[in-house]
């Protein structure tokens, strides 16, 4: 599995072989998962963004 980190203004996306699977808006510290087969609370993949 490749995982990479991609962020755009406000916002950090993670994709897992090119599909997109986690989105956060860093100022509001909200989030969206979009594969829950992909990214559960057994991912061993830790999310984590520096605050600017």
């Amino acid at each position: 599995m490749v995982f990479t980190k991609e962020s755009k203004d406000n916002e950090l996306y993670v994709y897992m072989n090119g599909k997109l699977i986690y989105k956060r808006w860093l100022k509001t510290g909200q989030s969206k998962v979009f594969d829950l087969m992909a990214y559960d609370k057994y991912t061993e993949y830790s999310i984590n963004e520096n605050k600017k």
